[in-house]
């Protein structure tokens, strides 16, 4: 599914019948039913979280292939994949619309923020705001109550590991399931911080009309440092996707070997390479061996499906060799095609030379922390007492993601990597837990508070005595 901003544009004569979306494109039958068994054959081998759903996944197939044939455009039918890949519940698994059916990005002219599954506006274009506030509550879209039409309209096509998750992606994107051009619009009711009502109707518009906007964001930067009072450090590590982090990293250490307590905040980190967190993680720690997650994925092996497709499983091996009772495992579960490859322990040797930081550490992360952001979580795990964790559950989704591309110029992705704390505790579709759980509220939205970072500093104080 595209990920698209959500921003509301008023109405404006230039833009009136602009199309975002090609739906005169349609995929001839076979290509229709190739591009659903593509994503059901490479899921059915190599998707790594049957476990966590409730789905036949041969069964629900087969009831899908009259569902793509109906569809009456492309985009229909990619509508049709978002909700059979939505049925496996995993954030590393999804469909991503090409450029040959979505025409660029679009918006709507407020922001809404999910707290604790009631909605919120938590920004919106200066000349709205009087009418509409910030901390308005969307309570109804189309005339239907909030959950019921993310329930109806949304869910089922949002491939997401964690419930959080399912809600604030509907959040961000439920008018692209919406509104497909300039033509359509939708009527909000929302519910004043006042308690009055109020009706507002929005449109899509391209980004030569975002307007201005109540609240300044800051530029995103991949990282940011920060010098707070009573010799606190805030470092923003905001992706591990690029070693730029690193090299910012290594230019502020002069600073933080200074410093009394350390900040390391991770609450926009949605992933990258799980090598680069480890690196930032061998300055604070003598450990020799940092370790990370335990994986594993699913094996297949043809003869040894074909072998053991009948087998039924031994009560007991008594007079069994090890060897002997290894490889009837192994061929049984190939066979009924439940067999794992088991990896090993995620480990990054500590090579580093540079003194080590002693000063106390917090770490925050939230619902946006995820895949590698995760993992540099886990391998904090292992560094015991080394840091004090802030914030709300993480995103709650990692692994090693195939990717392929569908007929119509569509990518998809499925995930074929299951990661584990090494002691076997599971965080992929549950996300990790502070130490801390600071929650959000709407006040802090409203003020533009941020009661996690409170939170932090007022434990490295105590931290710091």
């Amino acid at each position: 599914m595209n990920k698209l901003f959500l921003i509301f544009l008023s109405t404006c004569p230039l833009f009136l019948n602009a199309q975002f979306y090609d739906f005169e494109h349609n995929l001839s039958d076979a290509e229709k039913i190739y591009g659903l068994s593509q994503f059901w054959s490479e899921a059915k081998y190599n998707f790594a979280f049957f476990d966590q759903t409730e789905v036949n996944w041969d069964s629900t197939y087969q009831a899908f292939i009259p569902r793509v044939l109906a569809t009456k455009n492309t985009l229909e039918y990619y509508g049709e994949l978002d909700k059979f890949c939505a049925l496996l519940k995993d954030g590393h698994t999804d469909i991503w619309i090409g450029n040959e059916i979505s025409k660029g990005q679009i918006y709507i002219r407020i922001f809404f923020k999910n707290i604790n599954q009631r909605i919120y506006v938590e920004d919106i274009i200066k000349s709205d705001v009087e009418k509409i506030p910030l901390g308005s509550e969307l309570i109804k879209i189309a005339g239907k109550p909030v959950k019921s039409f993310f329930e109806k309209n949304l869910f089922s096509s949002i491939s997401a590991s964690t419930e959080h998750e399912k809600w604030n992606e509907a959040t961000r994107a439920w008018f692209y399931h919406h509104l497909k051009d300039t033509t359509d619009n939708v009527e909000l009711e929302l519910l004043r911080p006042d308690g009055e009502t109020v009706k507002h109707l929005v449109r899509l518009y391209t980004t030569s009309s975002k307007g201005k906007f109540t609240k300044k964001y800051p530029e995103w930067q991949a990282f940011a440092y920060e010098a707070l009072p009573n010799d606190i450090a805030k470092i923003d590590f905001n992706t591990f996707a690029d070693t730029i982090v690193i090299e910012k990293f290594k230019e502020v250490l002069p600073n933080l070997y200074k410093s009394k307590g350390i900040i390391i905040d991770l609450r926009k980190n949605g992933g990258g390479n799980s090598a680069i967190g480890a690196e930032i993680l061998k300055y604070f720690t003598e450990q020799e061996i940092l370790h990370g997650s335990v994986w594993q994925t699913r094996e297949h092996k043809a003869a040894y499906k074909a072998w053991g497709k009948g087998m039924v499983m031994e009560e007991n091996f008594d007079g069994w060799t090890e060897e002997e009772i290894a490889h009837f495992t192994e061929t049984y579960e190939i066979g009924k095609g439940i067999h794992w490859y088991k990896g090993d322990t995620m480990s990054f040797k500590n090579d580093v030379a540079a003194k080590k930081i002693k000063a106390p550490l917090v770490i925050l992360f939230g619902n946006n922390t995820g895949s590698a952001a995760e993992d540099f979580l886990i391998i904090l795990d292992g560094i015991k007492d080394r840091a004090t964790t802030i914030g709300q559950k993480s995103f709650g989704s990692t692994g090693q993601p195939i990717s392929f591309q569908l007929p119509g110029g569509a990518w998809a992705r499925i995930c074929t990597k299951k990661d584990t704390y090494p002691d076997g505790r599971e965080f992929v579709g549950y996300g990790i837990s502070p130490n801390i759980f600071v929650p959000e509220t709407l006040e802090e939205m409203i003020e533009n508070k941020d009661n996690v970072l409170d939170k932090a500093i007022e434990v490295l104080r105590e931290k710091m005595k």
